[in-house]
């Protein structure tokens, strides 16, 4: 009999795109590094299925070429679960996919298997806590049913629903595929949504109407120069404050269909801060005016905002860019209800009383999918369950020597690869900006001026470079990818891992030129390796010498 069922994989990125083909399938393979090479790592299109209406599955082979994006928009990454089981036969414990001739050894048929699927956006309910801001699809498939189901995203809480009722915001389709001679195994097919952002049915209206700054400043400087000359209230100075956030929606249009959502949400009308909020903590800015004076400047606006609402006052997630807001007359700074298409979900499966589930997240388009970022979420899973395995000594020697090298070389090729995929100088810019904003605070340790000698010198540096920062970054980590030269270098600089490498977890806020340098991680600090390529690595650069 079959004793468990499971799917694989048991988690998948679905990437939103507005095309109505899916992308094709592909992988990393050997680095490109001819002339004309476009990166480190090397697309390589693979075997691409596909599906018919009735539910058979195609093989196609690779046609020498993968298309990201067509005339349509970026084609979606539509991944599919298998269906694996493990059975009794002879005595053994036998594992596979599940196909009919499996199924039917145990009096089983395509009747006895069952998927649902459940997927949710809940970023306005994290907000509100209103039931009615969950947008949710559900979709049961029947065994033996092969068509493709939508799932339509509805608000089905108590309250006003974001999604009005006889509405719903398309969240992609699923389809159980049909077993053939070809491909047996039995397989469901997500299929994610365009990827786009859906907003309430009087946005336009609401948008044309938003107040402006009637005392526009150019800078904070010049602002706090008005309030200390009598020039303007601190009431003046604040309300403009807020107004000035109503610039970014000047020209804003959006589809028709995509204004569907209700006005009377309770999302539509969530506060972030109000102009009575700062009016009655003035006389606790004065003391921090030089720190407000800081936050207001460019940069990201998440301890501005935490400092004028106070440090003990909870605001929900930041950065506030993690939804649309906009200052209204009232003199509030508010959510205009707007929606995106994404979310999380789960795939389940059951066969008679064997049950098995998957997770799927519907994610944005990867731009750059040939770049690997220093930190993956394979990293993370493997740094859950692997980590002591780099602590053995023996792991970056002996027989495991060349496995630890190649190990390595990874770590620095993403280096490389992520210095090319971005602008250095202007995100080193950003980072001094941050580095200024939390030396304004009064607990630093730091004054303005060192956190921002922190990192590199800015873009008055001399050099022939338009953008100095991203040639050497490109320069010098292309350089460390030759394994030869790198291994002199460790040899030679006996402190350079110290010097180099951001411990994981460290107390330091501070963007520096530690490595990973200027990124972020998910918990607003300078990003740091996991603690398994951390260990690996300071083990490896350790390590005696090979004979």
């Amino acid at each position: 009999m079959i004793s468990r069922i499971w799917l694989y994989p048991p988690l998948a990125f679905a990437r939103v795109g507005g095309s109505p083909t899916p992308c094709e399938n592909f992988y990393w393979g050997q680095d490109h590094l001819t002339p004309g090479g476009s990166a480190r790592t090397r697309i390589v299109p693979a075997e691409t299925l596909t599906v018919a209406e009735d539910g058979i599955v195609i093989a196609h082979e690779p046609n020498g070429r993968v298309t990201f994006k067509d005339q349509h928009g970026f084609r979606p990454v539509c991944p599919f679960f298998e269906v694996h089981a493990a059975w009794e036969e002879d005595g053994t414990t036998k594992e596979g996919p599940v196909t009919r001739a499996l199924l039917d050894r145990f009096g089983l048929s395509d009747r006895d298997l069952n998927w649902e699927v459940k997927v949710v956006n809940i970023k306005a309910f994290h907000f509100t806590r209103s039931s009615g801001d969950r947008i949710e699809a559900s979709v049961q498939i029947p065994g033996g049913s092969f068509t493709r189901h939508r799932l339509e995203g509805r608000s089905l809480g108590a309250g006003e629903p974001l999604v009005p009722t006889g509405q719903y915001i398309p969240f992609g389709s699923v389809q159980a595929t049909q077993p053939s001679e070809e491909i047996p195994e039995f397989r469901l097919r997500f299929t994610p949504p365009a990827g786009k952002v859906y907003a309430p049915g009087n946005i336009l209206e609401r948008v044309a109407a938003l107040p402006m700054p009637q005392l526009p400043f150019k800078s904070s400087e010049e602002a706090l120069q008005r309030l200390a000359q009598g020039l303007a209230s601190p009431h003046e100075l604040l309300r403009d404050f807020l107004r000035s956030f109503n610039f970014a929606w000047r020209g804003f249009k959006l589809p028709p269909e995509q204004c569907l959502l209700n006005p009377a949400s309770p999302w539509n009308r969530h506060e972030l801060i109000s102009l009575t909020d700062l009016l009655g903590q003035v006389q606790s800015y004065l003391p921090r005016l030089a720190e407000i004076q800081a936050l207001m400047g460019p940069g990201d606006r998440s301890e501005l905002i935490r400092a004028l609402r106070g440090p003990r006052t909870d605001i929900g997630n930041l950065p506030p860019s993690v939804f649309a807001y906009a200052a209204e007359a009232s003199d509030a700074l508010v959510s205009v209800g707007m929606m995106d298409d994404t979310g999380d979900g789960t795939i389940s499966v059951t066969l008679g009383k064997l049950t098995a589930m998957a997770r799927v997240v519907i994610a944005p388009p990867s731009f750059a999918p040939d770049r690997r970022l220093p930190v993956s979420i394979a990293d993370g899973l493997a740094d859950r369950v692997a980590r002591d395995e780099v602590r053995d000594r023996a792991w970056v020697s002996d027989g495991n020597r060349h496995e630890a090298d190649i190990e390595v070389a990874d770590m620095l090729d993403r280096a490389y690869e992520t210095a090319g995929l971005q602008n250095v100088d202007a995100v080193a810019d950003f980072c001094r900006q941050e580095n200024r904003h939390l030396a304004m605070r009064r607990d630093s340790p730091l004054t303005p001026q060192q956190a921002v000698d922190l990192l590199w010198g800015d873009r008055t540096e001399k050099s022939v470079e338009a953008m100095p920062l991203t040639a050497r970054a490109l320069e010098r980590h292309r350089r460390n990818t030759a394994r030869i030269f790198f291994e002199i270098f460790v040899h030679e600089n006996k402190n350079w891992f110290e010097k180099w490498i951001r411990p994981p977890a460290g107390p330091e806020r501070f963007y520096d030129r530690h490595m990973p340098a200027l990124m972020c991680g998910f918990d607003r600090r300078p990003l740091h390796l996991t603690r398994r390529q951390y260990e690996l690595l300071e083990a490896w650069s350790k390590r005696e010498p090979e004979p």
